[in-house]
């Protein structure tokens, strides 16, 4: 399944196993990859003639020459460091060892941002946004820590001890 992780001081979303070319193709990270794509890439100009899959969790031809095309865009603009090999593997860090490019999952996570960003959505992240244009995406990360903090509660004497919050 996968997961939401930190990466550089920013909740992402990264995969468990590889999608695409000789991937693992783990239902749950197809349709994470296909969610992505298709709420990042839908409102950029070089995508408008491209039918984007809905995320259903098969690697089809369809997905597996998007995620090509998607590196090979992402190469032209970010550089040599962007490796075009048709499948996104997990990030292991900020950099893949070695080299100066960058994960396929962090660069369609930041397509993701960039279009929640200019969306003036009124959702708290790209995350949940996501999370509500495409319900498989939810279910294939799991809703653990979204727009929650994941803190434990525990009594105290008012005003000692907490944050003056109120539970609704």
């Amino acid at each position: 399944m996968a997961k939401l992780q930190e990466f550089n001081g920013f909740t992402q979303v990264n995969l468990h196993g590889s999608v695409g070319e000789n991937g693992v193709n783990a239902k749950s990270d197809v349709i994470v990859v296909q969610a992505l794509m298709r709420y990042g890439l839908n409102w950029r100009r070089s995508w408008a003639d491209v039918e984007l899959p809905q995320p259903n969790g098969v690697l089809g031809p369809k997905t597996a020459a998007l995620i090509r095309r998607f590196q090979q865009e992402m190469r032209k603009s970010a550089g040599r460091g962007v490796i075009v090999d048709g499948r996104i593997d997990p990030a292991k860090g900020i950099r893949p060892s070695g080299r100066r490019g960058m994960w396929g999952i962090l660069m369609l996570n930041t397509v993701a941002i960039e279009t929640f960003l200019l969306s003036g959505s009124k959702s708290q992240s790209y995350i949940e946004e996501i999370s509500k244009q495409y319900p498989a995406f939810k279910n294939a990360i799991g809703d653990d820590g979204i727009g929650t903090l994941n803190l434990g509660l525990e009594g105290s004497e008012p005003r000692v001890g907490s944050l003056g919050l109120s539970l609704e």
